[in-house]
């Protein structure tokens, strides 16, 4: 039977193996990000991502089965950190507009601190990896819902004029993503999302709200 200080000793050593894969890991992650944001997918290769890690080759296939794994991994890393954000915001007790208004501020504040992770959306490669369906419709369908989440309490407490909730989460989505991809800005994020809610509030506010909105 092992001696009470040999199994904290052992419990340490595990803590510590599994802080510095964790930590390995990252690095991985934060290099490949890196490289796939600079040039396309196919362009990529492990052997690049080992020799700026520092590490051999090999040493990535035991974090990551594939280059298709590990592209995937990225983009999976950044969609669970946002929807996380996203999920906080949605439980407060604010009124939907005021909600839906800070969630647009946090996508546009991710995505700004992760430059790499959005140069990457943009290049909209997933479509080069055989898993790629079911990955980026398994997410959209997500933020969707997400989305639906907030407009259906907006239309409920009266804040939102009766609307199909699935069709506007679909406009909303699509219209965050076009700003985010394709409108070249030195706007700060405040200014961006105070456009686009203006866009959105135009089409979906109650008239009250927008009154109550005007005063305040």
């Amino acid at each position: 039977m092992a001696k009470p200080k040999e199994v904290v000793g052992k419990r340490n050593a595990k803590v510590g193996y599994g802080s510095k894969r964790a930590n390995r890991r990252k690095e991985i992650i934060r290099v490949a990000s890196r490289l796939f944001s600079e040039k396309s997918y196919h362009d990529v290769t492990m052997e690049e991502i080992a020799e700026k890690v520092g590490v051999a080759k090999g040493t990535i296939y035991l974090y990551f089965d594939s280059k298709e794994k590990l592209y995937l991994e990225i983009l999976e890393d950044s969609y669970q950190d946002i929807e996380s954000l996203i999920k906080k915001e949605i439980a407060k007790s604010d009124p939907a507009p005021q909600k839906l208004k800070k969630v647009l501020n946090l996508i546009f504040g991710f995505y700004r601190q992760n430059l790499d992770i959005l140069r990457i959306l943009s290049r909209d490669e997933t479509h080069l990896i055989r898993e790629h369906y079911e990955f980026t419709e398994h997410w959209r369908l997500r933020r969707l819902r997400l989305y639906e989440r907030i407009l259906e309490k907006g239309v409920k407490e009266g804040s939102f004029r009766p609307i199909n909730t699935k069709l506007t989460a679909l406009v909303i989505f699509g219209l965050v993503r076009s700003v985010m991809f394709f409108h070249e800005t030195d706007k700060s994020v405040e200014e961006i999302v105070d456009e686009v809610f203006s866009l959105i509030g135009n089409g979906i506010l109650s008239e009250e709200r927008k009154k109550s909105l005007e005063v305040s």
